[in-house]
């Protein structure tokens, strides 16, 4: 199999820029590693060989999320932090009608922007969670509008999970490729979450996980949406 290409500049060097400075981002993410720890057992010893490499930077395991809708920036032209509340708000109604399933996580990726990924085969779990957040919420539409998974198909989003990060040398790249062989197509545990959630995310430039803190979990009740729901 060929190997990706280095970019031509590190993750978190793109990540300063796209977070126009370190700014927290505000997403509708799945938290898989805080609150299914247990099914990322099996790669404990790649993170270990990850690890120990020059130029490669594994998150702490309560880090790991898949991210399925990034509505913007903390930053006073996009998000307020005063808004936040409002998006939740708005999208829970919709987000309640989606029936849970089972998740599988599988298959190891190294792409050409220089992050490991982790395969997530969610049954159109997290498409269906988009397009009701949208419904929902005026931003969550405007979001979804602007995302580049969107086509004049559809949309074609495939949820991932980050499991490390790369800076932009060769040498890096080479490294992962070898380490990751004989996991590309690992099969992990079956996880059934059961919340759908909404996190801030700070990254800082010498704390690239300072936090992931979600600020709402919304439960996902199906057809039971109907007769309401209740703490």
């Amino acid at each position: 199999m060929a190997m990706a290409a280095a970019p031509a500049t590190g993750y978190w060097e793109r990540w300063e820029q796209r977070s126009f400075g370190w700014k927290a981002a505000i997403e509708f993410l799945h938290p898989f590693g805080r609150d299914h720890a247990d099914a990322f057992a099996p790669l404990a010893p790649l993170f270990d060989v990850l690890r120990a490499l020059p130029g490669v930077e594994v998150p702490p395991l309560e880090w790991l999320h898949a991210t399925w809708l990034h509505l913007g920036f903390l930053r006073a032209d996009d998000i307020m932090w005063s808004q936040v509340e409002t998006f939740y708000v708005s999208a829970a109604p919709r987000l309640r009608r989606i029936e849970p399933r089972p998740v599988g996580l599988g298959g190891i990726t190294l792409t050409e922007d220089g992050r490991l990924t982790l395969g997530v085969e969610d049954s159109g779990l997290f498409r269906e969670a988009r397009r009701q957040a949208a419904l929902g919420a005026v931003k969550a539409h405007a979001a979804l509008r602007s995302d580049s998974a969107m086509t004049p198909d559809g949309d074609t989003f495939a949820a991932t999970i980050d499991l490390a990060f790369l800076d932009a040398s060769a040498s890096a790249h080479e490294r992962v490729t070898q380490a990751i062989e004989a996991y590309r197509d690992i099969v992990l545990p079956d996880v059934t979450p059961t919340h759908l959630m909404l996190a801030r995310l700070a990254a800082l430039p010498e704390q690239h996980y300072a936090s992931l803190d979600v600020v709402a979990e919304i439960p996902m009740l199906g057809a039971q949406h109907r007769g309401g729901y209740h703490n």
